[in-house]
């Protein structure tokens, strides 16, 4: 039996496991949720457990909430309430009809008649989380079409720059229409609630005989309208930046010897919701 218990003891350290214990919710959560589906859901069940990882530094401090509620909203409805309420919607992913980001981030979910609301941080994803899914922002018309202005700037600033380097640019992450469909898009806070804004990130082999000096020239030369950083005292590196669209560009040489150019685009406007 020692060993039964013993062998059962490794099983959960070799897979990052220990006991969860019941904690209170915070008011935080437990307030911020039930004013959400106040009109939606009368009688949320809350609940929360430490996150139960060895790899936690602290334990007791790492902890998942939920709460669970059944509803009879439509999606279209609680899209509609979660967008005036300052939600970011997310693309919908496993069989859930409407995600939502809110405040502190707390994701909100709608499923056969079930809301669940979560918020959790755990070194270990997933651990009493049924929302901890990778997630994209769903862009309302007017969030499209402010971040479409800034990464379309990116894409053709990251065009002119590979052609400078005598390659084409990755167009699957910075195509010609300056569409988002490549970028990274992810949930942040702006004044008025939740927003979005987008990351574009290309690395190209340029081999072994690479002109690093005249390549930087030339892309800098190529951005006429940009703010560049040349950056002299290094080589193989500048910035530049033109309105709320900032790029990051190198020409160091990779695990291989070859030097290969990369291209990072980033907006620090985090663009709120509005009705599209």
């Amino acid at each position: 039996m020692r060993v039964v218990a013993v062998l059962g003891v490794l099983g959960l350290v070799l897979a990052g496991c220990s006991e969860s214990k019941s904690v209170p919710v915070t008011q935080e959560f437990q307030g911020t949720v039930t004013e959400f589906l106040r009109g939606v859901s009368a009688d949320p069940q809350f609940e929360a457990l430490t996150c139960g990882s060895v790899f936690d530094g602290d334990p007791d401090s790492s902890v998942a909430m939920w709460a669970d509620a059944s509803s009879s909203v439509s999606a279209d409805d609680l899209l509609e309430k979660g967008i005036a309420a300052g939600w970011q919607p997310q693309l919908p992913v496993d069989k859930w009809s409407v995600i939502l980001v809110g405040p502190a981030g707390i994701r909100l979910g709608l499923r056969d008649g079930k809301i669940r609301a979560e918020k959790a941080k755990c070194s270990v994803g997933g651990r009493h989380q049924e929302l901890a899914m990778p997630l994209r922002p769903d862009l309302t018309d007017s969030q499209r079409a402010a971040l479409n202005t800034s990464f379309g700037r990116a894409a053709r600033a990251a065009e002119k720059i590979a052609a400078a380097a005598g390659v084409q640019v990755d167009s699957a992450v910075f195509p010609a229409s300056g569409a988002l469909d490549g970028a990274s898009l992810s949930t942040c806070d702006a004044p008025s609630g939740r927003g979005a804004q987008w990351y574009a990130s290309t690395t190209t082999d340029l081999g072994s005989e690479a002109d690093v000096a005249r390549i930087k020239r030339d892309a800098i030369a190529a951005l006429k309208s940009w703010k560049v950083d040349p950056r002299p005292a290094q080589a193989d590196y500048f910035t530049a930046t033109m309105d709320d669209t900032n790029l990051t560009v190198s020409l160091a040489k990779g695990a291989n010897g070859n030097v290969e150019l990369g291209i990072t685009a980033t907006t620090p406007t985090c663009v709120p919701l509005s009705r599209s």
